[in-house]
């Protein structure tokens, strides 16, 4: 026998194994995804994770910049040398360290 829910968008009966339903078409007839406390919590912690890379990367970007300019003679040359050099051992470093400390509470 099949289970029948009833649609999320038009209220009207579809299978609750329907990809889509037959009424009104909507992708979800289930329902939107609702996470539980665990997935919750992880998803906030992804999500600040991820601005506080894309920050950290820009900011050491923009130090790199700065300190290739100051330091060279030749601003193309001070420009690339600056945002290697930082962006590579520092960013790359600091990047990882977010990365492995996703999953730790």
């Amino acid at each position: 026998m099949r289970e029948l829910i009833r649609c999320h968008d038009c209220e009207q009966s579809v299978s609750f194994t329907a990809a889509r339903c037959p009424h009104c078409g909507s992708v979800e007839p289930a329902g939107p995804h609702r996470f539980n406390k665990k997935e919750a919590r992880r998803h906030r912690i992804e999500e600040r994770n991820d601005r506080t890379l894309f920050l950290m990367t820009a900011g050491l970007g923009a130090v790199g910049a700065f300190y290739g300019v100051e330091t060279s003679s030749r601003a193309i040359g001070a420009l690339s040398a600056g945002l290697f050099f930082l962006g590579a051992f520092i960013g790359a470093s600091l990047a990882f360290a977010i990365n492995i400390t996703r999953n730790w509470r």
